[in-house]
């Protein structure tokens, strides 16, 4: 961002002070909301990270194995090489994202070359490429029988885990814990009771076991491919804790990171912003502090539109209505399907209220009703993506365990024209359980805020009813959970 801009924005934004803002009778109060924005706002991104679980699963791939000709002497005694290049070829196939010909490819390993010393490996890849494709039933077969044909492997902890992972994923939560005790019995030293130490602690945390999961989280070290993850969902459970000094040392933690990749990237913004919540809504606010983190969240982000509505609320918390008002028309009219929109209106009738306009009042406040009133995903959507969902499912069954019986065989014309004449169908599969994991992640979502909308209803109703007898209400202010843009001119 220009820094000349930047300027204009620390400068206006909290160059004055608060006194004359402060004899406002606003009802929201961003304290409050930090209990509520802090601690049930984990915003679409944290949803998405919670549900996500470990990011171990981005592979490093290096041919550490030598030359790519191996020699190789099948059942009949003959020698051949190529092992070692179609398991090459087949991570290639996954790397690149094509899931379903890496796990027939993988297939090939296993089926051609049984007594390759990366078979167990082909193994686990294949499973991968299933899980990937969304197809667990095919996944956990692949995963149950490794277990059984190679109990020597030092694989065998990653097949425990991913059983456990995809339970997780589908919300099988006494089943996961179950796995995780027996991986922790079993490999407490390996790599994956690392992973299931993570997943594990995601449990707790949605089940409310606050300090359980502190445990597990804290064991993650840095270097750990999970450890921003981790510190993030430690912070969000201190938050909910009010211990937001070691709220704040987790979210600061994160900002410091080197990342290396989008996804740690976005987990990097949405610690910005949190910090910029926690800076927002402390005992002694430090605006400047809120919004330089808010500044610092990236267009592309997850967060953008949060970061973006913590502006906003800055600019109304030192008494800038004006540029609440634009920034606010701003989110409203270039992020249409944010879930902070309504707020986003809300905090436009409050300018609109300091500036004395009391009929864009009732309109901004009158919009953010309405929006607030209508849930992300209704109960009869939900109703009837599950109803269609669950009549495909033996459908969804059969194709899976078609095309891992394909996968397990070699590539002959025959087996080829099937996997042919299949691909259709599975696309359609696929396609069909990626738009229902959508479908629920939406869901969650909405979930979540929940909260956030019955304060967005309360807080413009509270201003646009009759003045009513009783003790003065201090001031109050909604919470900043809104991302900044890298342009202002864009606002104009």
């Amino acid at each position: 961002m220009n820094p000349h801009k930047i300027r204009y924005i620390e400068e206006v934004v909290f160059q004055k002070s608060f006194s004359s803002v402060d004899k406002m009778m606003l009802h929201t109060s961003f304290i409050k909301t930090s209990a509520l924005g802090l601690a049930v706002a984990c915003t679409s991104l944290f949803a998405e990270v919670a549900h996500a679980a470990n990011k171990y699963q981005q592979d490093d791939w290096s041919p550490e194995y030598g030359s790519n000709t191996w020699m190789y002497e099948d059942p009949t005694g003959i020698f051949e090489t190529g092992p070692l290049d179609v398991f090459h070829a087949a991570k290639s196939l996954y790397l690149n994202r094509q899931f379903l010909d890496a796990a027939y490819a993988f297939g090939k390993v296993q089926a051609k070359y049984p007594k390759f010393r990366l078979a167990d490996e082909a193994a686990f890849y294949m499973a991968k490429s299933f899980e990937n494709l969304l197809m667990h039933k095919a996944a956990k077969s692949v995963y149950e029988d490794a277990i059984k044909r190679y109990p020597q492997s030092d694989q065998l902890a990653k097949y425990h885990f991913q059983l456990m992972n995809m339970d997780y994923k589908e919300g099988k939560y006494t089943e996961a814990m179950a796995k995780y005790q027996n991986i922790a019995q079993k490999y407490g030293k390996s790599d994956a009771k690392t992973d299931a130490d993570y997943v594990a602690g995601q449990i707790k945390f949605e089940q409310g076991l606050y300090q359980e999961s502190i445990d597990l989280h804290a064991s993650i070290l840095p270097g750990n491919a999970n450890y921003l993850y981790a510190r993030y969902t430690m912070g969000i459970t201190y938050s909910r804790m009010n211990k937001f000094d070691e709220a704040e040392n987790c979210f600061r933690t994160i900002t410091e990171q080197p990342v290396s990749n989008k996804s740690e990237r976005d987990i990097q913004d949405a610690a910005k912003v949190k910090l910029g919540h926690l800076f927002f809504s402390a005992e002694k606010p430090d605006i400047v502090a809120a919004a330089q983190m808010y500044l610092q969240v990236h267009k592309e982000s997850p967060v953008f539109d949060e970061a973006m509505l913590g502006i906003v609320w800055s600019f109304l918390k030192v008494n800038k209505p004006d540029e609440a008002i634009k920034l606010a028309q701003w989110i409203i009219n270039n992020l249409p399907e944010s879930i902070h929109v309504p707020e986003a209106y809300l905090v436009m009738g409050y300018g609109y209220f300091l500036k004395k306009n009391y009929q864009n009042v009732l309109e901004a406040l009158t919009q953010a009703i309405e929006l607030a009133d209508r849930p992300l995903v209704s109960v009869a959507s939900r109703d009837s993506a599950r109803q269609a969902y669950d009549a495909m499912q033996s459908e969804l069954d059969s194709v899976q365990v078609i095309a891992l019986d394909l996968a397990r065989q070699l590539p002959t014309p025959r087996v080829e024209s099937k996997r042919k004449a299949l691909r259709p169908t599975l696309d359609k599969v696929h396609q069909t359980i990626e738009d229902y994991a959508s479908f629920m992640q939406r869901a969650i979502q909405s979930d979540r805020f929940e909260p956030i909308r019955q304060r967005i209803r309360d807080d413009a109703g509270f201003t646009l009813s009759p003045p009513r007898p009783g003790p003065y209400r201090p001031p109050n202010y909604g919470r900043p959970d809104i991302p900044p843009i890298d342009d202002f001119e864009d606002l104009e």
